[in-house]
């Protein structure tokens, strides 16, 4: 099931028309994630996980008038799981939020907590399951994992900032 919406379609676009965009700060929840190494058991099932999913964050410093928050989820070394290849998920935020907590999302599947959708599922290969987000999957082999953090405000992206979660 592929999953595309306006979001999805105009991401770039939109991206390219709000050079001027500024930073959020973005922070993981949990200390296991240091942006460092993928934790131990949060790479894909492939490779063992166990109950593998993205981690919680806090984002703060989102610009007045952000509607929601997409994150965009990629292994930076695989080329075809650049630019949301892990998935895209949207947290809906409430008006005039500045700060928001973000839980997690479980990979391997297409539910999402309350409160998140699916923008795009990930970038699977055949025969593999699919869901909204992809735990890393390299195998070990050292591939950087990031997340791109995206304040929406219709289909213009008021801010943005890229998060390294960790190699693996």
């Amino acid at each position: 099931m592929k999953i595309f919406t306006l979001k999805s379609v105009t991401a770039l676009t939109a991206l390219v028309l709000s050079a001027n965009a500024f930073a959020m700060d973005v922070t993981f929840d949990d200390a296991a994630w240091n942006g460092k190494k993928i934790p131990e058991g949060q790479q894909c099932l492939n490779y063992e996980g166990k109950s593998p999913a993205t981690p919680s964050m806090t984002v703060s410093n989102i610009p007045a008038g952000a509607e929601s928050l997409v994150f965009v989820y990629n292994d930076v070394s695989n080329k075809r799981m650049q630019h949301g290849g892990h998935g895209m998920v949207e947290f809906a935020l409430p008006q005039g939020a500045t700060s928001a907590k973000i839980p997690r999302v479980f990979g391997h599947t297409y539910e999402v907590p309350v409160g998140i959708e699916m923008v795009a599922e990930y970038r699977s290969r055949k025969g593999e399951v699919g869901g909204a987000y992809k735990p890393p999957c390299s195998g070990g082999k050292n591939h950087l994992y990031t997340v791109d953090v995206q304040a929406w405000q219709g289909d213009i992206v008021l801010a943005e900032t890229t998060v390294e979660m960790g190699r693996y």
